[in-house]
């Protein structure tokens, strides 16, 4: 999580107090009962304090959040992502209407501009909220589902995997009684923020029942998605020629359905298995092709990644000063302010780390070392160069 401020130094925050009332309300609890429940908690939290809060008069310090975390069941980290996401506010739409909205915000997230498309996806959820004050029905429930699984997608590519698993939760709650592709889609994208955090086993089940289903109803583009989710999970156990093979099912799959961005994000990544598999000239190949693709396409996301494993493609050669110029190209576009890449960001420094090191270069090391540790501060996404570096850490504590 990142630096907390302190709470004398703020005024408040209007997101964050919408939140914290959102919660309580979905608990059912009266300010009196959070007080109760946060003093069970260890902790004092009194009603009028926790009203200033909702208000956004003012700001919880870090341990009033550890209590509140504590009583609404959440991590620490969604507290602070949900501040994050004020940034954003200026980005919202003016439209009215759900179904363009969405579909701007579908248009953003293949340019990769991810803050854009979050701010589209709420803005559809505003304006679904108004129309059933206003007693507006017309399939509202299906299309508020749509746009929960549509930002939650949103939110697990801006790593702010908390978040993201909250709207789904929402969303599979509203679908409950029942079943068919929007329902599978919100499974499958539970099982890529399972992936994330870590759980494979998890993510496998629920990629395999996803994948019965797109089977049984003849669903080509669900199809094609839970075998790519298969493809990843096989991929981070490093079983990367069954991962390829999945992975080229996939992208099949893709081109039937006129699915573009995916199409090319699984060359990539088939790309990227060729390199960890040893055959990384293979891969550099495949990487270059993909890279062509998502350039001519505009997806700065894909982009950026391909320049990633062209960055680890090179190294694994041997050739650190190509590597170094494919990881400042990567930076370049995951850097870019209006919503940054934080996990390409640290997989980066985290291959420039390494270069640093083997070539004996203590200030790059230093360098390097300091911006994977602030990186990895807010990076809720697990990954074979996360566990390296926190295994690297512990074992630094340990020996201390």
């Amino acid at each position: 999580m990142g630096a907390q401020p302190q709470a004398a130094d703020l005024k408040g925050s209007v997101r964050l107090g919408n939140y914290l009332r959102r919660l309580r309300t979905g608990y059912g609890y009266s300010l009196r009962r959070v007080e109760e429940r946060a003093r069970a908690e260890g902790g004092e939290i009194d009603n009028s304090q926790l009203s200033r809060y909702e208000k956004g008069i003012c700001y919880p310090s870090f341990d009033k959040l550890r209590v509140l975390a504590s009583v609404f069941n959440v991590s620490v980290q969604a507290f602070s992502d949900v501040v994050d996401l004020e940034d954003y506010e200026e980005l919202k739409p003016t439209s009215e209407d759900p179904e363009v909205l969405l579909e701007q915000g579908h248009d953003a997230v293949r340019a990769g501009d991810l803050g854009r498309a979050f701010a589209c996806y709420e803005r559809t959820l505003e304006v679904l909220g108004q129309a059933e004050d206003r007693g507006e029905v017309n399939d509202r429930d299906e299309m508020v589902a749509r746009a929960r699984v549509s930002l939650a997608v949103a939110l697990g590519r801006m790593g702010k995997l908390a978040l993201a698993e909250q709207e789904l939760r929402a969303a599979l709650r509203q679908m409950q009684h029942a079943g068919g592709p929007l329902r599978s889609q919100a499974l499958l994208n539970l099982a890529n923020l399972h992936a994330d955090q870590g759980d494979l086993l998890l993510a496998e089940m629920e990629a395999e029942r996803a994948h019965a289903f797109a089977r049984s109803e003849g669903l080509l583009l669900l199809a094609a998605r839970s075998l790519h989710t298969l493809a990843r999970v096989l991929a981070d156990r490093a079983e990367h020629g069954a991962a390829v093979e999945r992975y080229h099912e996939a992208a099949q799959l893709y081109t039937e359905s006129g699915e573009s961005f995916e199409a090319i994000k699984v060359r990539i990544n088939i790309g990227g298995c060729f390199a960890s598999m040893g055959k990384p000239r293979e891969g550099i190949r495949l990487l270059r092709a993909a890279l062509g693709e998502a350039r001519f396409a505009g997806h700065r996301r894909l982009e950026a990644q391909a320049w990633s494993g062209l960055g680890e493609a090179h190294y694994r050669l041997g050739d650190r000063e190509r590597a170094q110029r494919c990881l400042r190209e990567s930076d370049s576009l995951a850097g870019q302010a209006e919503s940054k890449f934080p996990d390409l960001l640290f997989f980066n420094a985290f291959y420039s780390w390494k270069m640093a090191a083997e070539e004996q270069n203590p200030t790059r090391e230093k360098i390097a070392f300091g911006r994977l540790k602030v990186l990895r501060s807010s990076l809720e996404r697990r990954f074979a160069e996360v566990d390296a570096f926190d295994a690297f850490v512990e074992r630094r504590r340990s020996d201390a």
